[in-house]
């Protein structure tokens, strides 16, 4: 029994130290993810963000706010999502068929936010060809 006292004895402050860490990790209030926040600027339409937990409820009511913000960075021109849906072009990497035009919902870019070549909103004419 003794070798099991002295065993837990010496496991203890590892555990609090690990439990102490992941307490840490989820503390509220740290920042979960970037945005981009619609600003109602055509001039500046979208203001990258990061956001915590206290600001989530109020942004997913945004309506025209994208998470995460794409890897090419928030759109330079506003862009309307209906129905909290975005079209896209999709990267497929086909010489012949280079973009796929879908749309996704708008946490759908948490799969499409960090492709470096898809293009994020779809621009008005279509997806490129080339």
């Amino acid at each position: 029994m003794k070798i099991f006292s002295k065993r837990v004895g010496k496991l203890a402050p590892v555990v609090a130290i690990f439990a102490a860490l992941i307490l840490a990790a989820c503390t509220p209030g740290q920042p979960i993810t970037s945005l981009c926040h619609a600003t109602g600027d055509p001039t500046n339409p979208y203001e990258a963000i990061s956001i915590d937990a206290n600001n989530l409820g109020e942004h997913a009511s945004h309506p025209n706010d994208l998470w995460p913000v794409p890897a090419s960075g928030c759109p330079t021109s506003a862009i309307t999502i209906t129905g909290g849906k975005i079209t896209i072009c999709h990267a497929t990497s086909s010489e012949t068929n280079p973009y796929n035009e879908i749309t996704i919902d708008r946490n759908g870019l948490n799969g499409h936010g960090d492709h470096e070549d898809d293009i994020i909103p779809a621009p008005e004419g279509g997806c490129p060809t080339s």
